[in-house]
C-alpha cells in the first residue's frame, strides 16, 4: 500500500520541481534581489552605517583599521600606473578618487590589481559626477605622529548609488 502512495508523491515532486527551479532562476536574475558580494561572504554594503566624510575625518582614529560605508558624488579621477614591482610583483594602476558628500570630500584609493577592491566594478570604470557607495578601510599612518594627519582610505568595494 505504500508503493502507490510513494509513486504519486514522486510524481507530484517531478511535476513541481521544474516550477520551483523556474521561480528560483527568475528571482536570482533580479539584480536588485541579489546582496553585493564583499569579500568571500555574500552581504549587502547597505548593512554598514554610512558615516559622513566630515565625521571620518574629525574622527579618523576610531576608524582605525576598519571598514567603513561612504556615499558620495566623484568629483575627479587620476589614474596612474605604479611601475615598481616591489609592491605586488608587477606594475599596476592606482587610481584616486575624489569623492564629496554633504559634509566635505575626502581622496580614495583602488590598488587595482594589487589592492583590497574584491568586487567586480573598479575605480578606472567610474565617470565623474558618478554617486557610489563605497565600503573603505581607514589607516592612519604611524610615521607622521601630527594632528590632522592624512588618513589612507583604500577601497574595498564600490557599488553605484541605487536609486
Amino acid at each position: 500500500m505504500t508503493a502507490p502512495h510513494t509513486r504519486i508523491g514522486l510524481r507530484s515532486l517531478i511535476l513541481i520541481l521544474p516550477v520551483v527551479i523556474t521561480a528560483h532562476s527568475a528571482l536570482a536574475s533580479d539584480e536588485r534581489s541579489r546582496p553585493s558580494r564583499v569579500g568571500s561572504v555574500r552581504m549587502s554594503i547597505s548593512t554598514y552605517e554610512r558615516i559622513p566624510i566630515a565625521t571620518l575625518l574629525a574622527h579618523p582614529d576610531r576608524y582605525q583599521m576598519r571598514d567603513v560605508r561612504i556615499t558620495g558624488t566623484i568629483l575627479a579621477i587620476q589614474t596612474e600606473t605604479v611601475p615598481n614591482r616591489m609592491i605586488c610583483g608587477s606594475p599596476h594602476e592606482r587610481t584616486t578618487l575624489t569623492l564629496e558628500d554633504e559634509s566635505g570630500q575626502i581622496e580614495v584609493i583602488d590598488q587595482g590589481a594589487c589592492g583590497k577592491n574584491v568586487g567586480a566594478l573598479k575605480a578606472p570604470r567610474l565617470i565623474i559626477g558618478q554617486q557610489i557607495d563605497l565600503l573603505v578601510q581607514i589607516m592612519i599612518p604611524a610615521n607622521t605622529g601630527t594632528p590632522g594627519s592624512p588618513v589612507e582610505v583604500t577601497i574595498r568595494y564600490i557599488e553605484p548609488v541605487r536609486d
